[in-house]
């Protein structure tokens, strides 16, 4: 009888195949002992720098820092010189923002000719030298190589008429919004017109011209639409000073409001304004309400003559 002998085979573990890659059991040998010894080894390479090295450091900045400071105003005058090779003499001239003033009048203020060399002409003197100009606000001057002058100007948006009590006294001058008077003929008629102010002075600002506007434009309200019916256009009288009339209107009526709470009389002139007492008083002769009394209003009838000689004294 002859035996035979067959070796036992080991059990194979299953894999499943994902892809081009077999999942088995998840290896946990030297592979991530090696890689926590990468990790160690490259925190113990880390140090602190030293304090000495940090010291040496600040020393250069500073040192750096220091040498800039003294080399820069040599270097600034280099590129000043770099710059102006750049530039060759005027030969254009180059204007935005002017409506009312013509490009010759602003070239005129400039006093500056064609052909001056470009590198010689101060900006910020030229844009002074407009600004005194009636009707410039602001003005920027820029030098554009090689041979170019921009000039930018911002012009004065006047908003009413100064007008002396007396006509011969001196002519008329101009407003804007910031109470600033300045010396121009009237080009619109139809501006409000503010009557006084003989003693301010032109070419600066006036607080109570900003009162004035601020006081017509409460003025332009619906209510107060019956004050502006009438041959003589509205117009609002300054307060002349040491005078109790105070702020005083000149419309289809003449209003006097005195010098304080101003907001309490209007209102209460609009009222005035509504009642018919008033209208039926529109019908004949002028009429002035003095509004100068503590909740009161004192009716005075007159002619416009002698109304206007009250006014105007």
């Amino acid at each position: 009888m002859s035996y035979s002998h067959s070796s036992r085979r080991k059990p194979v573990r299953k894999q499943t195949a994902r892809g081009n890659r077999r999942v088995g059991k998840k290896r946990t040998g030297g592979s991530n002992r090696r890689g926590r010894s990468r990790l160690r080894l490259g925190r113990d390479s880390l140090s602190a720098t030293p304090a000495t090295t940090r010291l040496i450091f600040s020393l250069l900045f500073a040192a750096s820092m220091a040498a800039g400071a003294l080399l820069w105003p040599p270097l600034e005058e280099r590129l000043g010189l770099w710059l102006n090779d750049d530039l060759a003499v005027l030969e254009s001239m180059a204007i935005q923002g002017n409506r009312r003033l013509s490009f010759a009048e602003i070239a005129e203020t400039t006093g500056i000719e064609r052909g001056t060399p470009l590198a010689t002409i101060d900006a910020p003197a030229i844009a002074a030298r407009l600004t005194r100009k009636a009707w410039i606000r602001e003005a920027d001057v820029l030098r554009l190589p090689p041979s170019t002058l921009l000039i930018r100007v911002q012009e004065r948006e006047p908003m009413a008429i100064l007008v002396p009590l007396e006509a011969s006294s001196r002519p008329a001058r101009m407003v804007d919004a910031s109470g600033h008077v300045f010396p121009a003929t009237p080009s619109d008629p139809g501006l409000p017109r503010l009557i006084g102010g003989e003693g301010l002075a032109s070419h600066h600002d006036h607080r109570v011209l900003v009162e004035a506007l601020a006081l017509f434009e409460r003025l332009r309200e619906p209510r107060f639409a019956d004050l502006w019916v009438g041959e003589d256009p509205l117009a609002v009288h300054l307060p002349a000073q040491n005078d109790s009339e105070g702020w005083m209107l000149r419309g289809s009526v003449d209003v006097l409001l005195g010098r304080r709470d101003l907001t309490a009389r209007i209102d209460r002139l609009a009222q005035l304004i509504r009642s018919d007492q008033i209208l039926d008083a529109l019908g004949g002769e002028r009429v002035l309400i003095d509004l100068r009394f503590a909740n009161q209003a004192v009716l005075r009838r007159g002619s416009p003559t002698s109304t206007r000689k009250r006014l105007d004294s």
